[in-house]
């Protein structure tokens, strides 16, 4: 994809995220943006995104995303793995996230960072 498009916050985007180490999420999947529009406009080569999977493992921290997505099957934010990624990783814009979907996987962001309270259920 074009590292000159430009990129929303809650933007879903396919990317691939291999090579990795350990037990970071690998492979061409889909992941939300989570970086301000801000930041996205002025830094033009990386992105901050936090990685999907459609395997329910029932955590409080994994986001079930909805909106217009752009995804064929439910998917699961994994917000304990907010990475920052370059723009080259992304091959196409999916969808984004609904607002709400958005807020939370912040706030669980906010939580791992130490800049905020474990959101109520």
């Amino acid at each position: 994809m074009d590292t000159d498009t430009s990129f929303l916050e809650g933007d879903v985007v396919w990317i691939d995220l291999s090579p990795v180490v350990g037990r970071e999420q690998n492979g061409r999947r889909p992941a939300v943006v989570v970086s301000a529009a801000d930041y996205n406009e002025l830094v033009d080569t990386m992105l901050f995104v936090v990685p999907l999977t459609t395997v329910n493992r029932g955590w409080p921290n994994h986001v079930r995303v909805f909106g217009p997505t752009g995804l064929s099957r439910d998917s699961w934010a994994l917000t304990e793995q907010m990475r920052a990624v370059s723009r080259e990783r992304v091959s196409a814009v999916a969808g984004a996230v609904d607002d709400k979907v958005l807020a939370a996987i912040r706030e669980w962001i906010a939580v791992f960072l130490g800049m905020g309270d474990e959101p109520k259920p």
